[in-house]
């Protein structure tokens, strides 16, 4: 059949499928906890959701012939997955800020 097209894209979406599980155990581990509780549930929704559209992303990448649909879907993975991480790391500035 000979060699997969777009392996490296493919291979990089389910890396950061992988980091979203990762990203949801450290938020449990790390916030959940009493002062933050309220928010920590609320990051963890938001994340379980961006991880639902990773899935479907990985799926139409997957499924995919075309480069600039794949690379287009890296790139919007990559997005989503860096706006989690931000919130992930500013979790305890957006409690005080929104008064959870």
């Amino acid at each position: 059949m000979g060699y997969p097209r777009f392996k490296l894209p493919k291979t990089v979406l389910f890396t950061i499928s992988a980091l979203y599980v990762f990203l949801m155990i450290a938020t449990y581990i790390l916030y959940y906890k009493e002062p933050v509780i309220v928010c920590a549930e609320r990051m963890l929704i938001a994340q379980g959701f961006a991880m639902v559209i990773q899935i479907i992303l990985n799926y139409i990448a997957y499924r995919s012939k075309h480069k600039i649909v794949i690379l287009t879907i890296l790139f919007i993975s990559t997005m989503l997955f860096l706006g989690a991480l931000s919130g992930f790391f500013n979790l305890g500035l957006m409690c005080e800020f929104y008064g959870y």
